[in-house]
């Protein structure tokens, strides 16, 4: 058997490696065809995302595998591909990392599709840190690899981020302080925020590295770099668990009679209210005596935190206090003065 194969010429192996690989890529994809039909009857879809992840390298894999081979044995016959094969001889270095980077995006789009609990911005984020992670320890493999001194790469790596920071520190504020929001989660995709003076003030469209896109309730989209949020407090609307309510409501001096039913027949309307939330505080009280009327307050919280259905529900709520002030022949006030002329 050696001697047979030693008496094959470089020409006619490089043929029979071309005919071995193809065989190895049938019987590849077929595997690969029968394990992506068992997947699909299982309950999860993570095992289909990395076949597709796994499948191209290992296909480029077999036809390096034909072509280093093939290289190696034309070598005796054509001196200078010796030279060529030396330096493909680290692309399965590449191809891995092409096949692990393919692996992770694969984990990406799964919990990105999955309707489970996975935060999207954070998915996002979490894989490119991977990605570049990743990239950066191969880059210093190869130089190491090829003789290079890593401790220096990463000497001069250091001196070069120093330099770097200086003049892009703004940048980088923005990249970490969109890292910060990815941990601590002020604030998601989908979000309704706003500043504390309302100078900003929408609904989050998207977290990027560097920006924040917000589309304001005028649809006009707002591009805000993260850094900002790290120096301003920021609200987040869509996150309260109950609205307040808070209304002063004066009725007119004729009607003092009239305030402390009032005042009883507003706190019966709030307790049988199910829109008024129980497990928190609910006040009606006759507050102060004012210039043209007499002020008492309602104090209560709301279980619809969403806009239109809070609006129309205080809508509603506002014309039953005023039925209520009628019912009781009295009057909402408004400024009045009294002029009393003397007679003389």
């Amino acid at each position: 058997m050696n001697e047979f194969i030693q008496n094959i010429s470089p020409f006619q192996m490089v043929a029979a490696l071309l005919v071995l690989a193809v065989i190895v890529q049938i019987v590849l994809s077929f595997v690969l065809k029968q394990i992506t039909k068992h997947s699909g009857s299982t309950k999860t879809q993570i095992d289909d995302h990395l076949i597709r992840a796994i499948s191209a390298p290992l296909k480029v894999l077999i036809w390096y595998g034909w072509l280093y081979l093939s290289l190696r044995e034309l070598t005796s016959e054509i001196q200078s591909l010796g030279q060529i094969v030396s330096y493909i001889s680290i692309t399965p270095v590449f191809i891995l990392t092409w096949g692990i980077l393919r692996l992770i995006s694969s984990v990406e789009n799964f919990m990105l599709e999955s309707e489970g609990s996975f935060d999207k911005d954070s998915v996002r984020l979490f894989a490119r840190l991977m990605k570049i992670l990743f990239v950066f320890a191969i880059i210093l493999g190869v130089a190491q690899f090829y003789g290079y001194a890593i401790s220096s790469i990463l000497t001069l790596g250091g001196v070069g981020g120093i330099v770097v920071g200086f003049a892009a520190k703004d940048m980088l504020a923005n990249v970490f302080g969109g890292l910060m929001i990815q941990m601590d989660k002020p604030f998601s995709t989908g979000d309704w925020i706003r500043t504390s003076d309302r100078s900003i003030e929408g609904v989050v469209e998207k977290i990027g590295w560097r920006m924040t896109r917000i589309r304001t309730f005028s649809k006009n989209p707002v591009y805000v770099p993260n850094g900002i949020f790290a120096t301003i407090p920021i609200e987040t609307p869509s996150r309260m668990t109950n609205r307040q309510i808070y209304e002063v409501i004066g009725i007119r001096y004729d009607d003092i009679a009239q305030m402390e039913s009032i005042i009883e027949k507003v706190q019966a309307l709030l307790a049988n209210n199910d829109h008024i939330a129980n497990d928190q505080p609910c006040r009606v009280y006759f507050d102060v005596f004012n210039a043209s009327s007499l002020d008492f307050v309602i104090w209560a919280f709301s279980s619809d935190t969403e806009v239109g259905e809070f609006k129309k529900m205080k809508g509603k709520l506002l014309l039953d206090i005023a039925q209520i002030i009628a019912d009781h022949n009295a009057e909402i006030a408004y400024p009045t003065q009294t002029l009393h002329i003397q007679k003389t």
